[in-house]
């Protein structure tokens, strides 16, 4: 079994920016011991390089419906063939740090991005509604990725959902 690095982004007193904590808040008590949290606020290429093993990167997104669920592998951001370009509200988007920590790490990177669309980040807004309507789903899908990458070695684990 691997033990999985969890990527908690986000600040949490802008609105839906604190939702990747409020994920692994509900993260299921027998996959907690699976994982080694790491809060990264604005996530950085080195944050993905330095990661030992696989790692789930959770933050809010911007660009699909407030609410929607995003689940991706990080293969697919940021490539030319992406089905969907995630934004992020940080100050480099998502897709460039992961191509950058792509290139840092000489190819693949192996893991996931988990989130959900939001749609206010003010300064001392609670999480949004439709954000939280979709936070018993999105810790699913988390939940449920932290299983797949501690027990399948790395040739084996899928690359989508």
């Amino acid at each position: 079994m691997r033990r999985v690095t969890v990527l908690v982004c986000g600040e949490p007193m802008r609105g839906d920016d604190a939702l990747a904590q409020a994920l692994i808040d509900r993260l299921h008590p027998m996959t907690r011991h699976l994982v080694q949290v790491r809060h990264v606020g604005a996530l950085m290429p080195d944050d993905l390089v330095d990661a030992a093993g696989p790692v789930i990167v959770v933050d809010a997104a911007a660009g699909p419906s407030a609410g929607e669920i995003v689940d991706l592998p990080l293969e697919a951001i940021g490539t030319p063939a992406a089905p969907v370009e995630i934004g992020s509200s940080h100050a480099i988007p998502l897709p460039v740090v992961i191509a950058l920590a792509r290139g840092m790490a000489g190819g693949r990177l192996e893991g996931r991005f988990v989130g959900v669309a939001g749609e206010d980040w003010e300064l001392g807004a609670p999480i949004s509604d439709a954000v939280r309507r979709s936070l018993p789903m999105a810790a699913a899908h988390l939940d449920h990725w932290i299983r797949v990458l501690a027990h399948a070695p790395p040739a084996e684990v899928p690359s989508c959902a």
